[in-house]
């Protein structure tokens, strides 16, 4: 059997084919652009997600028709959270996605902070208070733009309206409705509650399904366009973090450290995070493909982002950026702190207003010394989270490291170092693509479970090792890294007001 899992993402979208051992077989991407309104707001367009979609899994699939001869018997998506999409009742869009981190349905979501606790949403939803989920911008759309919300028949969350385009049939699996900030997490059903208090129509969302249903077959249409035949079952996907867990195995202990624009760490829990402490520090609990499973989110929004930004600064000119500042990181440790924040930071402060600094730079500091000094920021950054995560009880013994990020072996070599654990990279580098085919197999039956079929599919490449002759001096920095960030308010009070 075959196997696509489609990997939809904020800047493109991968589609890879699989067998039914975790093989891939054919692959295909497809960028897109964001578009940049003159407020600052950015937004994907709907059709050009969908056509690109389509293009890329046509392609793959093609692509595994000649290989092998058998066509794809499942495809499921994965995709980022919160953006949604709005029908009408033909089905045709009403608008186009907004991306989480624009402000738009900011003062919408201060009025709706009104009517809950933070406590309250930790406890409904898995969630910290914060206008970048889905229901500020659904509110903006209610208030600001009423000639839209009343032709909406249904609001679709994107793996939700992936799925939608290539079946017809709505789902929402548990783990993108929990991303809306009104789903109640422990009954895996819209929070009828919190519906009212918001003044918002249950009718409007799918129905709440766990990850790896099947939730119907591939519409004749998009057969003929694509030259495929036989049947392909459409499967519920879900956030691409959880899914990116998946597909880098579940093995007891680990974690997957995703590595890309932000840098998110996913352990697997077996219960929900207690709802002070998500209220308190920030970091959510996702439902994940059965009841009473979840993950929480430990993240910084600009990691990926911070790392280009810097090697794009200093390093114009040459031909890889990134790749040229790799070659040169100097062995020993930095002894310049940096705050690694571009635009605010994750968790556990969540303060938007936190900007990146630089201290203890002298006359004889390069830009390399600088460059080291960042990615032991982020790692000092990823060290605080699991500090926080052991309070819980969360403890991640060996970090899976993919996306763009798992490429620098210096950054993973410094990772080992600071977090003293082994940090991996799977032998499929796209997590997600092949967390979305192990939800496949699992739904056809291939594997008695997704436990079992991610222990089957996926497969450990490389294990770098922890250095800990720089133990002392790292234990030191971390001390002093705790601290920096309370110093640092008054700077990022006026980041938040200039």
């Amino acid at each position: 059997m075959l196997f696509c899992g489609i990997d939809v993402g904020t800047t493109g979208v991968k589609a890879f084919v699989f067998d039914e051992k975790g093989n891939p077989v054919s692959s295909s991407y497809r960028a897109y652009d964001i578009q940049v309104d003159g407020d600052g707001t950015r937004r994907l367009k709907a059709k050009e997600l969908w056509d690109k979609t389509l293009d890329a899994f046509g392609e793959a699939a093609s692509q595994a028709l000649k290989k092998t001869g058998g066509g794809i018997n499942c495809l499921c998506a994965d995709s980022f959270g919160e953006a949604f999409i709005s029908l009408d009742a033909q089905g045709n869009i009403l608008h186009d996605p907004m991306i989480f981190t624009d402000r738009w349905g900011e003062k919408e979501y201060f009025e709706a902070e009104k009517k809950v606790t933070a406590e309250e949403i930790a406890r409904i939803c898995g969630l910290p208070l914060s206008p970048s989920y889905s229901l500020s911008k659904i509110l903006y759309l209610k208030e600001e733009c009423p000639e839209i919300y009343q032709k909406i028949n249904k609001i679709l969350l994107i793996e939700d309206f992936i799925s939608y385009m290539f079946s017809g049939c709505t789902a929402a699996d548990y783990s993108t409705a929990s991303r809306t900030m009104f789903f109640d997490v422990a009954k895996a059903e819209w929070s009828a509650g919190l519906l009212s208090k918001f003044d918002l129509d249950a009718r409007h969302f799918s129905a709440p399904v766990p990850m790896g249903t099947i939730i119907g077959k591939v519409q004749r249409h998009i057969l003929d366009k694509t030259g495929l035949r036989g049947e392909i079952a459409v499967v519920a996907g879900g956030h691409d973090q959880p899914v990116n867990a998946i597909g880098s195995g579940l093995r007891a202990g680990y974690a997957v450290n995703s590595m890309g624009t932000a840098e998110c760490v996913t352990p697997i829990t077996g219960n929900i995070l207690p709802a002070g402490f998500i209220a308190r520090r920030g970091i959510p609990s996702e439902p994940l493909w059965e009841k009473g499973k979840f993950c929480c989110l430990a993240y910084n929004v600009s990691s990926g982002l911070l790392v280009q930004w810097f090697a794009n600064t200093v390093a114009q000119g040459e031909e890889n950026p990134i790749k040229y500042l790799d070659g040169h990181v100097p062995p020993q440790p930095s002894k310049i702190m940096v705050q690694p924040y571009l635009m605010g930071s994750g968790t556990p402060y969540m303060d938007s207003a936190a900007r990146m600094a630089f201290t203890g730079i002298d006359y004889g500091s390069t830009k390399f010394d600088m460059y080291r000094a960042i990615l032991e920021g982020l790692v000092l950054d990823q060290k605080l989270n699991f500090s926080v995560l052991a309070e819980q009880n969360v403890h991640v013994k060996h970090l899976i490291a993919v996306g763009g990020g798992s490429r620098s072996v210096p950054w993973l070599q410094i990772k080992a170092d600071i977090l003293e654990i082994p940090v991996s990279t799977p032998a499929v580098k796209e997590a997600g693509a092949l967390g979305a085919a192990i939800l496949c197999a699992a739904a056809a039956g291939v594997y008695g479970s997704v436990e079992e079929a991610a222990a089957a599919m996926s497969r450990i490449d490389k294990t770098i090792e922890p250095d800990l002759k720089h133990h002392g001096f790292y234990t030191e920095k971390f001390e002093v890294y705790k601290k920096l960030h309370d110093k640092l308010e008054a700077v990022n009070f006026l980041n938040g007001v200039v």
